[in-house]
């Protein structure tokens, strides 16, 4: 019987991480208040991270007061987004787990710029009080790209 309950608890552990992704795309993409429902799906200490080559380290978020700062920023910055989510794979061990997923992203910067913009996450997430939630979340961007241009002509363009 334990094996069955620790296979049922990989099963909804892994279920359950990936809703924390869904909601996290979800939150991301609101018009208003991002920062309160993206925070919520972070441990206290969670973290945000932009690495990479195309990395912003001013962008670094530790913190539910620090995430909600970072991404409510993005309401004018980003008045449009539609994130799109992909090839996961997660990995649980105990209350601890590891994820890996694809993103691509349509969006609309400062209110009149279409943009492409594709990478890939990887992050820790922390199971307290029964509740999964990201401990430390890794953005690596492939580009950011003008919709127009594309990521061949332009790889990579600067959104402060």
């Amino acid at each position: 019987m334990d094996a069955i309950l620790q296979r049922l608890d990989l099963l909804e552990s892994k279920a359950a991480i990936e809703q924390v992704m869904v909601a996290y795309m979800a939150a991301a993409d609101r018009k208003a208040d991002k920062g309160r429902h993206i925070a919520a799906l972070f441990t206290d200490d969670g973290t945000w991270e932009s690495v990479g080559p195309h990395g912003n380290p001013g962008w670094y978020a530790q913190g539910h007061d620090a995430l909600v700062t970072k991404f409510d920023r993005n309401v004018d910055r980003m008045p449009f987004a539609a994130h799109f989510l992909t090839n996961g794979n997660v990995s649980v061990s105990g209350d601890e787990a590891t994820g890996a997923w694809m993103y691509f992203q349509a969006c609309t910067y400062r209110g009149d710029q279409p943009l492409w913009i594709a990478g890939s996450y990887a992050n820790d997430f922390r199971r307290v009080d029964g509740q999964w939630l990201l401990s430390h979340l890794r953005v690596h961007n492939f580009f950011t790209t003008p919709f127009d241009q594309g990521w061949v002509k332009v790889e990579h363009m600067e959104t402060p």
